[in-house]
This record gives C-alpha cells, structure tokens and sequence, in this order.
C-alpha cells in the first residue's frame, strides 16, 4: 500500500472512530465494537505488509443496535490491509508511543496525518536492530525579553522539564525495543540570533549550559548537533567559544548558501503552505513581545504600524532561514522521525509540546516561557509578568530557575530547607544554608510534609540526620497521622527474605511487582451507625477493604544503581493525558474484579476503578496491575472488567507506566519518604538477590 493509500486509510477509520464516539461515549458492558468487527472481518491481501496497529483503543464500543451514518471508511471494495511482518507490527508500535508525545493541528481531527511517512524510517532502524533516530530543531537561546517573559539569558527549571520529557520519550520506547530511541537536538540559536539582537557569544552560553543539563541529569537518550555539524564544517565537540564567535557569521552565510531552497518566496510560502502559515504566525507573535523593549521596540513602538511591519519583515526572514536550516537538517538526518516545536497539521512533522500544560494551560517553550510550579505539583509555561504578583521566584545557584506558587506550606520557621521539584512529580526537601548536614529528622514539622503529600506526592527528605533511628521513625509515624497497624505490626522491614515459594509474601523478595495501591488486602469489620459489627445473612461478619491514606518509609540500604526503582503513578497526571474517548466520567463507573492465589490468595469484586480524594475530591484511581505467573513465582493476579470493555485494562496499565505520569524514583540510603496512598499508585522494580536493600514502612491515616 503506497503513502497516499495509507493516509486516506487513515483517515477514513479515524472518521469512523469519531462517529462511533459521537453516537454513544459509555456503551453497556455487552456492547462489541463495530471498528473491531471491522478490523476483524477485514481480509488479508496476498503480500500485504499490513497489520492492525497494536495501539490504545481509540473509541469505546457502541451498542449492536446503533445504526451508523453513512461512511466510506471500509467499503468492501476497500477492506482494512493488515500489516503481518513483525518488524512492521514493531515499528507501528513506535510510532504510537511518539504520536502520544505529539500535538497536530488539522481539520480531520487526525492525531498524525503523517504516520505513514515516518513508517518505512522506523522501520529501517528496526530491520537493522538500532536505535530509532528522531531529530528536533530546537533550545536556541531565551527570549530577549527578561523582563515580561523568562528569568534571564540561561536554561532554568523549562529547559530542565523539556529535556527530561523528551529522554522520557525514548524511554517508553526502550520498553518495548530493546534498542531504544535517540532525540538529537539541532540548536538554531545561530540560524536566528542576529535577526532578534542576541550576540553570538549568548547562543553558546545556552546551548553549552543545555548540554550540561543533558550530562547532568543522565538523559542517554537525548544528544546535540551545532550548525558546525550540519554544515560538516568541523566538529562541534573540538570547538572552542572563541572558535565558534569568531566564525558565526561565517556559519550562517554558508548555511543560507548552501541550503536556501531556490527561488523560495517566504511570503508565497506562508499563503500556500499551512504549516508555513502557522510557523509565520507564531513568529509574528513571539517577536511582538520579544522585541518590545529592544532597540527596535523603542525605535518604532511609537507607531504600531511600523512596528507591526517591521515584526513581520523580520518573521518572514525567519522563514526563509527555517527552510535553508530544515534542508540542511534533511541532509545531515536523512531518514530520521522529524519532530517540531511548531504547530504542523501532521503531514510532514510530528508537532511535540516540550512542556505539556495541564488542562486550559498555555502551550509555550521554556525559551519563551518562565515555570510556574503549582501547590498541586503542576507545571505551567507562563510569561513571567503573570505571575510575580502570586508566586515566589526561587533561585538555584543564585540564578532565577522557577516561580512556585505561594503557600504557607513551604514555611518551615527556623528549620532552613530546600525544595526540589521531581519530573513528572514528587517533591525532594533539603537542609539548606547553614543548616547542611546538621538538621535532623526530629526537627521536621512532620503535618506540613503530610500536607504537601497530600498535594505533590511522593515527598522526599533528603540529607537529614538521625533517619534511621527506629525509635524515632515509630516516633515520627504517630506524629504524622494515625499509624495503621498490620498482624506483624506497625513497621515492616521491607527487604528480601530469600524465599521463593508460592505461598511467600512477594513484598519481601527481590521480584518487580505489579503496581498497586497498599491494603487491597486489609479488610475490617464493617460496623453500623452504632458501632456495632455487621453480619451477613449466614451470619458472618461483612467484611470491608480499610486501605491506609498514607505511607511512611526510611531507606535503610539501597540496591545496586538500576535496579530496586519504587515507582510512583499519579492519579493527576494520568486523567491529564487520558486519551479520547475515555473520560473522568466513564471510568468513575467503571467496576472490576480480582482474582488471586498464593499469600494474597482473594477474591475481589465489584471495586471501583475511580474514588475521589477525601480531602479535595479529585479523581484517583485504584487498580492492580494483572500480574501472570510468567512475570512471578509467587501470587498471581487475574483482573476483568465488569462493566465495560477490557481494553480498560491495557489502557491504563499503559498510563501507568507512562513516563509523563510515572516517577521511577532512586533511593539514598536515609531518605525518608511520604507518599499519598489515595492519589498515587505504586511498584518497584526487581534487584539482584546478594543485595542489602531494606526500607522501613508504616501505614497511617
């Protein structure tokens, strides 16, 4: 099937899809879908290479008795090829990680118009067994404009999150291809810099201070590219600064030189083209306000049409710029997953969010943008003249790095700490100042850690004395809330037993485990308004699930670097990137049903994937990873679906392990930790028997 095909294929099941999502949004538990009828009744054409995507589920089921309008989607003389070779199944499977990293703009409500383009690519690299290759033009240099838009002329906490997002992104691929995934990052700072009045020797500073970011933070999966290496000048690793100001006038003539399209008119372009149109527009409306208080702003503010002129001048040279740096990008990438910062209907770019908003928020890049760091953990790209008034600005290393929102649960009195704020969530508390390496555990104001938990779990403290005092910890537990016992207790030492029998409790072992929430197993009895115990009609106690609301750990000897990960899933970030059609709404009444053997030996029914948050009502899900014996020689697990489609549960075991949702955290030995049993689900990953790894835990409400 060629390209063209393809697309028009797609289009037309997408078609399908919004139809069937139009006509009935939270179909009854019997219902089968029409799409995967379709899919199945559809024919194998003899040498097809095609496979239906192995993807989530793009629309619910409807009811056998919906009569669809008419639709040209799957004519019968049009049937659904099915790609069978593996490494196209493989492939396909890629792409739908990166297509849920995009954002497209186009009339079709098509995710990516321009799947089909980017297929052979991938699955080139696949055939060949290496890493997938995408490219990103993008991290320049910031915004002139410091006062109204970012916090100064470096990378702060923006170019931090969008790095950290993009690595993320090659992460889930790795998951599924062991090869994995590479982002290189080509830097246009000196493609535009000299039209916007940012010196040359400012673009270096950036981009040097990105690539230590990158160095920093581990992120294997994400490299950069200068023009040098675009131009095959020399290598960008071997130049120095002083190489690099004395020669980047010299870099951009070559570039406009050697790859200007011929004859290209940037004004044609952006009247013909759409993603042009909106490249061009969004240049017009960066530069209105980068510019204002440059020489510019305040040789022609005065008259907004001149100004307004001279701003558009400008935005079309950046065009004609952008073309001769996307040829050159072409040349040097050939064959890459082109990804891009602008809007893009999808035909010949992926359109990727560097920093996703929550729900309403503006989408902008760090270099345009400052991060406004919520109560609640979220991260937003503003203009920082918005948020001065209620937001504190933090500094790291002295340079302005972020706004956090105002609030007295980041007032510690006299106790002198530090905040740290964890991509995708969590919240890390340091001893700061003169405080460094003398503060205890005891001296933490332990109901402002609870509240923040309760807001921006899991919440770490790092770098305190005396955390590992048992003693203490017992001590800390009933001073945060009230500690919830078990038959061994009130702590448990969490550390491997060396067991490997069935019937042993997998907590105390060195196998993954599936993820969950802690007390899906404890049951009480259930008392009447009295307080008197339930019976049921045998005349047994009713007995009801009393899950803790929160965890209490200390680490007391870490596994062996990657390994032993406690991975943390929150309820927010998940409803945040919840896919069409599923919503709040339609999970909240969805029910499902466990079945296990071994030490958790139960059966569960009729439990709601959807509760809301007892002290701000948000929605937070409560499920358990199915978990079959080839993944475990201890309790298995069995999960349905008993009111809606089953593909609920590869829908959110796939969110769960989203890296935009899921926190794969590290532990230093004495860190204590905090986490909201109810907004948070958790894991851990598995770790070499001969280790020490021991936390310590305790249940509290």
């Amino acid at each position: 099937m060629d390209q063209e095909r393809f697309v028009a294929l797609e289009r037309r099941v997408e078609s399908l899809f919004l139809q069937m999502q139009q006509r009935d949004s939270t179909p009854p538990p019997s219902a089968k879908s029409d799409i995967k009828r379709a899919w199945n009744q559809s024919t194998i054409k003899e040498g097809s290479n095609f496979t239906k995507p192995n993807s989530l589920p793009l629309s619910p089921p409807v009811t056998p008795e919906a009569s669809l309008p008419p639709t040209p989607a799957l004519q019968s003389e049009d049937k659904v090829e099915i790609f069978e070779k593996p490494s196209t199944k493989l492939s396909l499977q890629i792409l739908d990680i990166i297509q849920r990293y995009g954002h497209n703009v186009n009339s079709q409500n098509i995710p990516w118009a321009g799947k089909s383009k980017f297929l052979p690519f991938v699955e080139e690299f696949v055939k060949k067994n290496e890493a997938v290759r995408m490219v990103l033009p993008a991290f320049p240099f910031k915004s002139p404009n410091r006062k109204d838009k970012v916090l100064g002329s470096m990378p702060d906490l923006g170019e931090e999150l969008a790095l950290m997002h993009l690595n993320g992104l090659c992460d889930s691929i790795t998951e599924i291809y062991e090869p994995g995934a590479n982002i290189t990052i080509t830097s246009d700072g000196l493609v535009y810099n000299d039209l916007l009045m940012i010196d040359d020797s400012e673009v270096w500073d950036y981009s040097t201070a990105v690539r230590d970011i990158i160095t920093a933070k581990e992120l294997h999966h994400v490299n950069t590219l200068r023009m040098v290496d675009l131009l095959g000048i020399s290598d960008s690793k071997d130049l120095t600064k002083s190489e690099y100001i004395t020669h980047a006038g010299c870099y951009r003539r070559e570039l406009v030189a050697k790859f200007s399209p011929v004859n290209f008119d940037s004004r044609e372009a952006v009247k013909t083209d759409k993603d042009t149109c909106m490249t061009y527009r969004g240049y017009v409306k960066f530069l209105t306000k980068d510019l204002w208080h440059t020489r510019l702003g305040l040789e022609l503010g005065s008259s907004k049409r001149k100004y307004k002129d001279a701003i558009e001048k400008l935005a079309l040279h950046m065009i004609a710029r952008g073309k001769a740096f996307a040829a050159a990008i072409e040349v040097k990438c050939k064959g890459y997953v082109r990804l891009s910062i602008h809007p893009s209907v999808g035909q010949t770019k992926l359109s990727v969010p560097l920093i996703p908003p929550p729900k309403g928020g503006s989408l902008m890049t760090p270099w345009h943008s400052s991060i406004a760091v919520g109560v609640d953990g979220s991260f937003r790209t503003v203009h920082a003249e918005d948020v001065r008034e209620t937001h504190d600005l933090v500094l790291r290393n002295g340079q302005p790095h972020h706004f956090r929102e105002k609030s007295y649960l980041y007032d510690f009195g006299t106790t002198e700490v530090q905040f740290e704020h964890l991509y995708p969530c969590g919240l890390i508390i340091r001893p700061a100042g003169s405080s460094v390496g003398r503060l205890s555990f005891r001296d933490v104001d332990m109901s402002k850690v609870r509240k923040l938990a309760e807001h921006q779990s899991p919440v770490i403290l790092r770098g305190f004395t005396e955390t590992t005092d048992r003693e203490l910890f017992i001590s800390k537990g009933h001073e945060i809330g009230e500690i919830q016992p078990w038959k061994f207790g009130i702590l448990q030492e969490v550390k491997d037993h060396g067991k490997n029998h069935k019937l042993h409790n997998n907590v105390v072992s060195n196998e993954a485990m599936p993820m969950h929430y802690d007390g899906m197993f404890k049951f009480v009895t259930k008392k009447d308004e009295n307080g008197n115990d339930m019976l049921d009609e045998e005349g047994k106690e009713i007995q009801v699930q009393k899950p803790p609301k929160f965890q209490f750990f200390t680490s007391i000897a870490t596994a062996p670097k990657g390994t032993g990960y406690t991975l943390f899933a929150a309820s927010r970030l998940l409803f945040q990137y919840l896919p069409a059609p599923y919503t709040v709404e339609r999970l909240e009444a969805v029910k499902w049903a466990m079945d296990n053997d071994g030490f958790w030996d139960a059966k569960i029914k009729d439990l709601p994937l959807v509760v809301r948050h007892p002290m701000n009502n948000a929605p937070c899900l409560r499920w358990h990873e199915p978990w079959p014996a080839s993944k475990t020689k201890f309790s298995t697990c069995a999960i349905t679906i008993e009111n809606d489609t089953q593909d609920i549960v590869r829908l959110v075991d796939q969110l769960l392990y989203d890296r935009r949702v899921c926190l794969r955290f590290t532990w230093e030995q004495g860190d204590i930790l905090v986490s909201d049993n109810v907004a948070m689900l958790h894991t851990r990953t598995g770790f070499t028997g001969e280790t020490d790894r021991e936390l310590w835990r305790i249940h509290f409400d």
